[in-house]
């Protein structure tokens, strides 16, 4: 009779590691696929500018080209497809030019592949 109340603990300590496993398990699987787990992805700021810088450089508005330096957009965009926003370039104009420019941007899809224009 002992033996079997000994087997039958045994079991029952065994089913519940078992269990205990599975749950764990799946918690860590569940975690690392949330995405508040993962960093957000953002738009790299140095060349988001130059995008922007060429887009803008066979333009009339500036009495000279504008420098990487005078364009500004937004911090830390995350990449989202569909995503728009826009960037300022104030560069140097003259009476026949403004020296001022807006680019719309947009996310075109998840890799950040950017659409430009004014």
């Amino acid at each position: 009779m002992t033996d079997q109340r000994s087997f039958a603990r045994t079991a029952i300590v065994l089913s519940l590691a078992v269990i205990a496993c599975c749950a764990l398990t799946f918690t860590i699987m569940l975690l690392a696929g949330s995405p508040a787990v993962q960093p957000q992805r953002v738009l790299d700021q140095d060349a988001l500018a130059r995008a922007v810088l060429n887009d803008v450089k066979t333009s009339d508005d500036f009495a000279k080209p504008p420098t990487i330096d005078d364009v500004s957009c937004p911090a830390s965009v995350p990449v989202e497809a569909g995503r728009e926003f826009e960037c300022n370039v104030d560069g140097v104009g003259d009476g026949n030019s403004s020296g001022h420019a807006w680019v719309k941007v947009k996310i075109k899809d998840d890799q950040g592949d950017l659409a430009l224009g004014r």
